[in-house]
């Protein structure tokens, strides 16, 4: 990624960050809440709570309309998961970094193309062996963009990483039964396959990703393509209007077309080659007219990653502070507990109704499995239940917030419909089979 300057907004906002962090430790440590609850849960807890109730028992909210008393619950409940995800938003960071930094974008491309059934299958593979819920996977998407990842493989890892890892698998296995970790297991691979099927379809239509995706990483380039880059570079500084193929020469025509899908530079409806301008207003894109690659001794590219690394935590930053107290508002207003005293019995055999209520009821990863077991308790049917532990990590507002950092609204209401879909299909067939 390209050096930019850091604005006032994105200052604001890692101030606002550290802010929610101090705040709070601060709360917790004042009024002797439960420690281990805010950093593994996210929650603020009484002391001493165990079992199941350790990971969906909340404090009490005075809900009324005192709105200033209302408010400072959001913020100080977002904060207290902010405490949770910051670990794993951080570690986000490094690893997008280092797929940017440390793998070479041409050979990603070479070997996977635009993806498919086979590129997604490995992509949901490796998303289910790597622990890591639906916000720090954000970071991550950003880096598998930028090393070359395409797009189909990269969302069948969005999918499958909080949906479905090895813990969750066993935990599901042994709390419910081996036959919904099984129908788990299937459904996640169905539903990550299935997207990311259809959306290397859609990308292959046309190079690049600009209209599919908001942040811009630098790829990695191999000397050669990077030194042909710069001498184009230069060129098309000299004539802004464009050049044609013919005067670029025809001979690099392979070039060209792989910086296109690099996004470095774009061929206007004349049909001439222009440079892709990324201003100072689009330093969230954390990129410059002049490509750049990754090279030097392993010291100095450790120092490029953590400068890529430094520059998404800042770049990103507003979607995590505004993520946190959507599912602080989330937790006042529709806590976990409600919705299991209030919405269970019939209502949540509905597998539709059970999937709307995992989008509004903020549950994080490996939290899904105990609060399912008091869902069932209260009438949950097996097939709700899957849609339940489907939706849940994957598909909540705030994780819905976090990725529109990444996406465009159309590639965003794609995953979201049809991961919607997926989760609906799955439980109605496992009501069919069981």
């Amino acid at each position: 990624m390209a050096q930019t300057k850091l604005g006032k907004k994105e200052w604001f906002y890692f101030v606002a960050v550290i802010g929610l962090y101090i705040l709070a430790i601060w709360y917790v440590a004042i009024h002797d809440l439960s420690w281990r609850a805010m950093f593994e849960a996210g929650i603020l807890q009484e002391k001493g709570i165990t079992g199941f109730e350790a990971r969906i028992k909340d404090i009490d909210t005075p809900v009324s309309w005192n709105i200033p008393l209302v408010i400072w619950y959001i913020v100080i409940k977002g904060a207290a998961l902010l405490v949770e995800l910051l670990p794993y938003w951080i570690v986000g960071m490094f690893i997008a970094a280092g797929l940017v930094v440390f793998v070479s974008w041409e050979k990603i491309k070479q070997k996977m193309g635009y993806g498919g059934f086979f590129a997604s299958l490995i992509a949901a593979t490796a998303g289910a062996i790597i622990p890591i819920c639906s916000c720090g996977i954000v970071p991550v998407l950003a880096g598998m963009v930028g090393a070359g990842v395409p797009l189909g493989p990269t969302l069948a890892f969005l999918i499958a990483a909080p949906m479905l890892n090895v813990p969750t698998v066993f935990m599901t296995g042994n709390l419910l039964g081996w036959k919904i970790a099984v129908a788990r297991v299937i459904a996640v691979y169905g539903i990550a396959i299935s997207v990311g099927f259809i959306v290397s379809f859609w990308q292959k239509r046309k190079r690049g990703l600009r209209h599919l995706i908001k942040i811009y990483v630098q790829p990695n380039l191999a000397p050669e393509l990077q030194k042909f880059a710069y001498s184009l570079a230069m060129k098309l500084v000299q004539r802004p209007e464009g050049l044609t193929l013919e005067e670029i020469g025809k001979e690099h025509e392979k070039k060209v077309l792989e910086l296109e899908e690099a996004e470095l530079i774009e061929q206007l409806p004349s049909g001439k080659w222009q440079m892709i301008e990324r201003g100072a207003s689009q330093a969230q894109s954390g990129c410059m007219i002049l490509p750049q690659g990754y090279q030097g001794t392993v010291i100095e590219k450790l120092v490029q990653l953590w400068k890529v690394a430094w520059q998404l935590f800042f770049a990103l930053n507003y979607y995590l502070a505004l993520a946190v107290l959507i599912a602080g508002a989330i937790r006042v207003l529709i806590p976990t507990q409600v919705i299991v005293d209030w919405v269970g019995g019939k209502a949540l055999n509905s597998v539709f109704v059970s999937s709307v209520v995992s989008v509004l009821a903020y549950v994080c990863t490996y939290v899904e499995v105990p609060t399912a077991i008091a869902l069932i308790a209260k009438g949950m049917g097996p097939g709700a239940t899957l849609a339940y532990l489907l939706g849940g990590p994957g598909l909540s507002l705030p994780s819905i917030m976090m990725l529109s950092a990444v996406f465009r609204p159309k590639l965003l209401w794609l995953y979201v419909g049809l991961s919607f879909l997926g989760c609906i299909l799955a439980g109605v067939l496992f009501n069919l089979v069981v």
